[in-house]
């Protein structure tokens, strides 16, 4: 869903017609902040990393993707939160050169000397950067996964990235109704805010189709003798 999209589809809930308000309209930049306001919301929704937040440096639209000779220290995307694994630098071939990630105050332990890790520091202000232990082959891709920041929209084009935006609309719909003065109504969007919240968290853990969760016992299956026999 657009944020063009969003706007259309509030407005109607909201005020019962089509009529949207223009981008350069107060009403439109009021819908806007909101939005943000569900996006935090979303974010910050106890005991849930989203699925839509992973991502891979590769993907990313900034960061350093290469190694440089004599360089250990690299810049992070600009949406960098924690990294989510083991760092990879890869040849042309496509082989890879695994790099275990310690915290910051471990590293101190290795400094001076020759070892394959690496470790991250920084923070939202001064943006974050990853540092080898040691320096990785020059040429060689840098990639590893990491948890990003959620992404604002704000041109009209741009995508909303939860699963369900409608959570969003109807977060922002409860606002605008309390902001009335209309209890009964921001409570009844509420509601539907918070029934859309519950099922992202279950979509969230869901495994993939098929994905079993315990190790499959063939010949059981099959009727033939499996564990304990």
């Amino acid at each position: 869903m657009t944020l063009e999209e969003f706007q259309a589809i509030l407005h109607t809930l909201y005020q019962g017609d089509t009529d949207t308000p223009a981008s350069t309209e107060d009403d439109w930049s009021v819908r806007l902040n909101l939005l943000k306001v569900a996006i935090s919301v979303w974010d910050n929704e106890e005991g849930v990393l989203w699925a839509e937040l992973w991502c891979q440096l590769s993907d990313a639209a900034d960061g350093d993707k290469t190694v440089v000779a004599a360089t250990v220290d690299y810049d992070c995307p600009s949406d960098f939160r924690f990294p989510g694994g083991y760092v990879r630098t890869t040849d042309s071939n496509g082989n890879h050169t695994y790099w275990p990630v310690v915290k910051a105050p471990k590293s101190e332990l290795f400094k001076n000397e020759d070892v394959t890790l690496c470790w991250f520091t920084g923070n939202k202000n001064t943006g974050f950067d990853l540092h080898f232990g040691k320096q990785p082959t020059a040429g060689h891709t840098i990639n590893y996964p990491y948890y990003k920041e959620p992404f604002e929209p704000s041109a009209a084009a741009h995508v909303i990235e939860m699963s369900d935006p409608y959570f969003a609309i109807y977060h922002s719909l409860a606002k605008l109704h309390e902001l009335d003065g209309e209890g009964d109504r921001a409570t009844l969007a509420m509601a539907q805010a918070e029934m859309r919240m519950r099922n992202m968290r279950v979509r969230n853990v869901m495994p993939s189709w098929y994905a079993e969760s315990y190790v499959p016992d063939r010949d059981f299956e099959t009727g033939t003798p499996g564990f304990g026999v």
